[in-house]
């Protein structure tokens, strides 16, 4: 052997490198599945980004940025302590604005606001703002049913066909009763086609504009029901706006009308109206976020749904519209209590949200008169860019409404209306009598 050679490599153990090799293709396989769901998230976190996620600080808010207006006759203390109770709120949850009103039958009116209604404008929230009702739609809804059902234009329990042709054969028998109650089994919102890619086709987020209520049942008609009408419940706001078109059978004029007519006007209702996409004088500007955060809210169109969430209002009209309904000025009082029955299924047994027609009725947890819990009725709503919350108490002729220009707000109006009529409720006997004398 010649001395200067060198030894021949010694090949490889089998499978020496093979776990190194697996690894690298194992790396290079998960980051090409990593692109591609990023490419698939892309458009949902494109929209997020820009509707959903809270990124602007929100401007300070002082007096300048308060109203309020107490009826002659309030004890200018408890005006104090209710607007205390309304700017504590927005405060604390950092809310863009947060509007609110109470009524009595006593004559305790009183109303405030605290925040910015357009915070681009530099424009303060007032008395007069206007905001989304979202689904305190419903029970407005509701009563213009039930005056239609007192006036003997419209049978509750008769089916949709009898009311008004051309109804699709699967939506034909429904009957107002059951889709006031939620038990038609009508479909609420779904997503459409690829919603889950880009949220902007959810049916919520919609942003077609329909010319009418007839031509906004496009979205659900073909569809099946969840189940046969009156066997179970299903929240739906597409049921009222089938219901909404039965109203127009029934009174023979367009749903926007028939709501100024039977309801607006008779309760005083000078602040409501239907959402349009365009400019409204008073309206508030919308946003998503709380804790002194905020981004606009993507911009909707509720021309398919004024029934069941396309409103503006005012506090001050919904505690209107909650008053007219306990004095009698919208139905009788038996037109109410048939309304405020919680409807039961077709089995009997008592619907999972006590929902009556276009309200929940429930005993309160939480507002007691003597050591007892008192009967509450409500309804509240959200929506883009809003949230809203009505409370009525019955026995003590109680109208409470609050109203936040953030579909974050939900939790919080709700709570502050509690918060309003706990302090109603404490006032001394006197100071009632003097404002209902006065």
């Amino acid at each position: 052997m010649n001395s200067d050679s060198t030894p021949a490599a010694t090949p490889p153990a089998p499978g020496r490198h093979a776990p190194r090799r697996f690894l690298r293709r194992l790396l290079r396989g998960l980051a090409w599945l990593a692109l591609l769901l990023l490419v698939l998230a892309a458009p949902t976190l494109a929209y997020h980004a820009r509707w959903s996620w809270p990124r602007a600080t929100l401007p300070g808010v002082g007096t300048a940025q308060e109203q309020q207006r107490a009826a002659p006759a309030m004890d200018p203390a408890l005006a104090t302590r209710l607007m205390a109770i309304v700017r504590d709120a927005r405060s604390t949850s950092g809310l863009p604005s947060l509007s609110a009103a109470v009524a009595r039958t006593d004559g305790l009116d009183w109303a405030g606001a605290s925040g910015w209604a357009d915070i681009d404008r530099r424009q303060a929230a007032g008395v007069a703002s206007r905001y989304r009702t979202g689904s305190i739609a419903k029970p407005i809804t509701a009563v213009a049913m039930m005056r239609l059902a007192e006036a003997g234009a419209l049978d509750l329990d008769a089916p949709g066909a009898e009311v008004v042709s051309g109804l699709p054969p699967g939506l034909a028998p429904l009957t107002a009763r059951q889709l006031a109650s939620h038990t038609g089994g009508v479909r609420h919102y779904s997503p459409m086609p690829w919603g889950w890619w880009w949220p902007g086709w959810f049916e919520a987020n919609s942003q077609r504009h329909y010319p009418s209520v007839e031509a906004g049942l496009a979205l659900f008609a073909g569809d099946r029901l969840r189940f046969a009408p009156g066997a179970g419940f299903q929240y739906s706001t597409f049921g009222y706006s089938l219901l909404s078109r039965l109203l127009e059978g029934a009174a023979g004029r367009p749903f926007p009308a028939l709501l100024a007519a039977q309801v607006f006007a008779p309760a005083g209702m000078t602040g409501t109206a239907v959402d349009t996409p365009g400019a409204m004088p008073d309206r508030v500007a919308f946003y998503v976020g709380q804790g002194d955060r905020y981004t606009a809210a993507r911009p909707v169109d509720s021309s398919f749904r004024i029934a069941g969430g396309g409103l503006v209002s005012t506090p001050t009209d919904l505690a209107r519209f909650g008053l007219a309904l306990q004095d009698g000025r919208l139905l009788s009082a038996d037109g109410v209590r048939r309304m405020w029955t919680v409807q039961p299924l077709a089995d009997g047994s008592a619907n999972p949200q006590n929902y009556a027609l276009g309200w929940r009725v429930d005993e309160s947890t939480r507002l007691f008169v003597d050591g007892r819990p008192l009967q509450v009725v409500h309804h509240g709503g959200s929506q883009a860019g809003a949230a809203a919350f009505l409370l009525l108490v019955p026995e003590q002729g109680l109208a409470v409404a609050v109203m936040a220009n953030s579909s974050d707000g939900r939790a919080q109006v709700q709570d502050t209306a509690l918060r309003l009529a706990q302090e109603l409720l404490q006032v001394p006997a006197a100071v009632k009598a003097a404002a209902h004398a006065d």
